[in-house]
């Protein structure tokens, strides 16, 4: 495993691709890699490709990614689901345009599991115990103007494994603080149930859509480590611009 913060800097960093910094990368949309309107190929190696065989329902190449379209449905199904336990860590890093400011999912599997921008304030993950029967819905809420419109960012969420769980919230490589007083089950050991993703741009390919430009996206099936946090934002910067 390389460690891109030490001593890899400037353009050396798209020499070097997430494979090189992580393990356990379960999904990679690599920005201006194998894009087409029907199919965005993985480069995790997992040959995990994000297709869609409906052109009513595809997005536009757009910024090395892909341009979602809300008032068209479009989203894209994962060829296998990325299933994520109860007490499992787990991180993405997206890099997105937002086009209008409303609640879009980015990754999902069904209404119980998702993983969404709301509003240019808060984030929302929601996940199922399965055995007992009940979903978990965390919303951390941001400072006025987090998720902006018209502005690519990079965000990237991470989660420790076990049952005293800890979510981690980035954006272009800077931690950010919920509101405590407005955010729900964002806490220490508040969110520690399953998850599963399937479709990206949408909740289960049929209500909130995503609205704007998907540049590039990654789920990793573990935790990832502070140096690999630091890792992974300083590639997606350099090679984003962030």
């Amino acid at each position: 495993m390389l460690g891109l913060t030490s001593g890899v800097s400037g353009s050396n960093y798209a020499e070097i691709d997430l494979k090189d910094a992580t393990t356990d990368l379960s999904l990679w949309l690599k920005n201006g890699v194998g894009v087409a309107t029907d199919q965005w190929d993985d480069s995790s190696g997992n040959d995990n490709h994000a297709t869609q065989s409906s052109e009513g329902a595809r997005a536009a190449v757009s910024g090395g990614g892909l341009d979602f379209e809300r008032d068209n449905s479009d989203h894209y199904d994962l060829t296998t689901k990325i299933d994520i336990a109860e007490d499992q860590g787990f991180c993405i890093a997206i890099v997105v345009t937002r086009e209008s400011d409303t609640s879009g999912c980015l990754f999902s599997d069904d209404a119980s599991e998702l993983f969404q921008i709301n509003n240019t304030t808060t984030f929302r993950v929601k996940t199922r115990n399965n055995t007992a029967g009940e979903d978990t819905v965390t919303d951390a809420v941001f400072s006025a103007g987090t998720f902006p419109t018209s502005t690519k960012f990079l965000f990237l969420v991470n989660r420790s494994a076990g049952a005293q769980n800890q979510f981690t919230f980035m954006k272009n490589g800077v931690a950010l603080t919920p509101d405590t007083d407005n955010s729900t089950n964002e806490a220490k050991g508040e969110n520690s149930s399953g998850i599963e993703f399937d479709v990206l741009g949408s909740k289960a390919g049929s209500a909130n859509f995503f609205d704007g430009i998907v540049h590039e996206a990654a789920i990793w099936s573990k935790e990832l480590s502070t140096t690999e946090i630091a890792d992974v934002n300083s590639y997606l910067q350099e090679i984003h611009g962030l």
